[in-house]
C-alpha cells in the first residue's frame, strides 16, 4: 500500500548471490559460504598443516610457544608449503576480497588455527582481528576464516557478535555474552567477516582438532604482520597477481634513488596501490 513505501529511502537490490552476501557483510558483519574446498584438498590440507605445526614447535619449543600465547598458531604458513600459497589466491575468495577491500588488496596474514582440548588457546576470548580505535567510513580489512574441520559446539565452533562492527567502543563482558552467537560450519566452508567484528573461538570439548586457517587482507598501504616480500621473494614473477596480493607491488622505495628511477612503474610501490 502507498502509506507503507517509505520515501527517500534507497533499497539494496541483491541481483546475485554475492550481492546478498554483501549485504549479510555490511548489516551483520559476516557470512558464511559453503563447500568451497572440496575433501580430498582438505585431507592435504590438515596433513600439512600438522605438519607445520610440528616443525614450529620443534624450532620454538613448547615453553617459549605459551609464554608468547602462540600455542596451536601456525605462522608463515606460505613458506612452508606451496598448497597455502595456492589457498592465498583462491578464486572464491578472491572474489570476495575484490568485491570489499578492493582488488589492489594484500595478504595482511595467513595463520593456522589448531585448537585441541589440552590447552588454553589465546583465540578464546572476545577479540577484534584488526584492532583499532577508529571506525573507516570504508572497509579496509577483511578475514577469510577456511574451516578445516567441522566447527561444532562440542569442538568450539567460532562465537559471533553481529553487528559488531559497527561499534565505536569495546562492549562490555555481559553485552558480548548475552548477543553472541555460536557458528557452526561444515569443513570446505568459508567464514568471511570485516575484521572489526567481535569473535573468539570456543573450548574444543572434543578429542579431536579443531583446525582453521586465517586469512587477513587489507589496503596495501596497512604493513602486513610478516614481511612477505623479503620472506618469499626467490621465483616470484613480479607482474603476477600473487606478487601483487603478496604485497610485492607495495613495498616502499628504500632510498631516493630508487623512488627516483626513470621508469615510474620499476617503482617498488606502485602506482594505483592505495
Amino acid at each position: 500500500m502507498e502509506y507503507q513505501i517509505s520515501k527517500g529511502l534507497k533499497q539494496h537490490i541483491n541481483k546475485t548471490e554475492l550481492d546478498r552476501e554483501l549485504e549479510l557483510l555490511s548489516n551483520d558483519g559476516y557470512f558464511l559460504r559453503k563447500d568451497v574446498i572440496n575433501d580430498e584438498m582438505l585431507t592435504t590440507i590438515r596433513a600439512e598443516l600438522d605438519i607445520a605445526w610440528e616443525v614450529q614447535l620443534k624450532t620454538f619449543g613448547k615453553d617459549l610457544l605459551l609464554k608468547l600465547n602462540e600455542w596451536g598458531i601456525v605462522r608463515c604458513l606460505c613458506e612452508e608449503n606451496k598448497l597455502f600459497i595456492d589457498l592465498i589466491t583462491q578464486p572464491e575468495i578472491l572474489k570476495v576480497i575484490d568485491a570489499t577491500v578492493g582488488s589492489s588488496s594484500i595478504l595482511h596474514l595467513q595463520n593456522g588455527i589448531i585448537i585441541d582440548s589440552s590447552k588454553n588457546h589465546n583465540q578464546s576470548i572476545f577479540h577484534r582481528d584488526f584492532p583499532k580505535d577508529f571506525l573507516p567510513s570504508k572497509i579496509l580489512s577483511i578475514n577469510a576464516l577456511i574451516i578445516i574441520d567441522e566447527f561444532t559446539k562440542e569442538t568450539g565452533g567460532t562465537f559471533i557478535v553481529p553487528g559488531s562492527h559497527k561499534l565505536k567502543e569495546l562492549p562490555s563482558d555481559e553485552y558480548m555474552n548475552n548477543n553472541s552467537i555460536p557458528l557452526n560450519a561444515k569443513p570446505g566452508s568459508i567464514l568471511f567477516f570485516d575484521s572489526l567484528l567481535w569473535h573468539k573461538a570456543g573450548k574444543n570439548a572434543s578429542q579431536n582438532k579443531r583446525r582453521a586457517i586465517n586469512q587477513q587482507y587489507t589496503k596495501p598501504f596497512i604493513k602486513q604482520q610478516i614481511d612477505y616480500p623479503s620472506m618469499i621473494k626467490k621465483d616470484m614473477d613480479m607482474n603476477s597477481r600473487l606478487a601483487q596480493i603478496m604485497g610485492f607491488w607495495s613495498v616502499p622505495s628504500k632510498n631516493l634513488k630508487e623512488f627516483r628511477v626513470s621508469d615510474p612503474n620499476q617503482r617498488t610501490y606502485k602506482k594505483n596501490q592505495g
